[in-house]
């Protein structure tokens, strides 16, 4: 099956690179993000302005949470097709 000349195994690599592309992304957004962020902020009355800070890279590590399972799940999805049709179109020349 040819979509303008490639076949839908490249289609499927090129979606799946794409997607691949787009995770990694996300990934070090939010490294980026939370490399600063510790688990435990001790602070004192003087240093509470940390605390907005903090308190705001964990709203927007949270709201990067549903676009990284999504493009883990496309991902992922894409790379068995792909995996799945190279196995068939394989079998097929045996």
């Amino acid at each position: 099956m040819l979509f303008s000349g490639l076949s839908l195994l490249t289609w499927l690599i090129i979606g799946w690179a794409l997607f691949t592309s787009i995770l990694v992304l996300l990934m070090i957004y939010r490294g980026m993000i939370g490399m600063h962020q510790e688990d435990q902020i001790f602070l004192t009355e003087s240093a509470r302005g940390f605390e907005a800070e903090a308190a705001a890279a964990t709203a927007r590590i949270a709201r990067l949470r549903p676009y990284i399972r999504a493009a883990t799940a496309i991902a992922g999805i894409l790379a068995v097709s792909v995996a799945a049709l190279w196995v068939v179109q394989t079998a097929q020349r045996f």
